[in-house]
């Protein structure tokens, strides 16, 4: 008897750890800070509302786990910051070296290929739409955005124009003040034609912009947590309720949203 009142007092012990524990991830929804405009995969809309593949893949994560979430978006270099000061638990972005000291990530939400962007009347057209790799890069002009952290990383050395928005870089290749710019497959397509459809004032040199033959590099998207966020410790069930998502076909319903 004085056996079981001894387990009874570790286990009610124990009980009570676990719930003290998940009570302090409640003192707040999970706060989730991202980019106002990436678009197809999360921006803001006319009416000021949250839509893209992120937001809509993360949202029925969290539904399905039962976890309160706070979405808040802003320019992507804010919003970065936000996190950084603790004002946020996580953001979906590339897994750099550089974050790796300071978040944990979830398995790839979306995987993307980058290929280079270039004018049609670009003089060197023929050999841009051929590059096969990032070393190939070296010989051109590129541009990129400010806040681009895997940019950052990995064309160091190269010759980029650094550009504070996804506009103005694409305004630099539809003038040809640059050479490249790298997107993805999925990304790279809705952006010009959202530029064009939005009566830019270079709308006629944007539809002279064309994608590369082959991708240069494979991108995975990850919801990255804050390693002293009260919600790190959330990652694996993220996870496993990703897997289900693709398994019961939730994932590719929302994708096929967004082409």
């Amino acid at each position: 008897m004085h056996r079981f009142h001894r387990w009874a007092g570790i286990a009610g012990v124990l009980i009570l750890f676990v719930f003290s524990a998940y009570a302090k991830t409640l003192q707040h929804p999970f706060r989730w800070v991202d980019d106002e405009d990436f678009r197809p995969l999360i921006y803001r809309n006319a009416e000021g509302a949250s839509k893209g593949i992120f937001y809509d893949v993360i949202t029925e994560v969290f539904k399905r786990m039962k976890i309160p979430l706070e979405n808040r978006l802003y320019p992507w270099s804010r919003a970065q910051k936000i996190v950084l000061d603790g004002d946020g638990d996580g953001m979906v972005t590339i897994y750099t070296e550089a974050r790796k000291k300071l978040f944990k990530a979830t398995d790839p939400i979306l995987t993307v290929e980058e290929h280079v962007f270039t004018s049609r009347n670009n003089p060197k057209l023929n050999t841009i739409l051929n590059i096969r790799s990032l070393d190939e890069l070296k010989k051109f002009i590129i541009v990129d955005t400010i806040d681009s952290g895997w940019s950052r990383e990995n064309l160091k050395g190269m010759h980029v124009i650094w550009v504070p928005t996804a506009t103005s870089a694409l305004n630099m290749i539809a003038l040809q003040r640059a050479d490249i710019y790298l997107m993805s497959d999925l990304t790279g397509p809705y952006f010009i034609k959202e530029q064009i459809e939005k009566n830019s004032p270079f709308r006629d040199q944007l539809r002279e912009i064309v994608m590369g033959y082959y991708p240069i590099a494979t991108m995975d998207y990850r919801l990255l947590i804050r390693k002293d966020s009260p919600y790190v410790d959330i990652i694996e069930q993220f996870n496993k309720v990703l897997r289900q998502m693709h398994k019961d076909g939730t994932y590719r319903k929302i994708v096929n949203r967004y082409k």
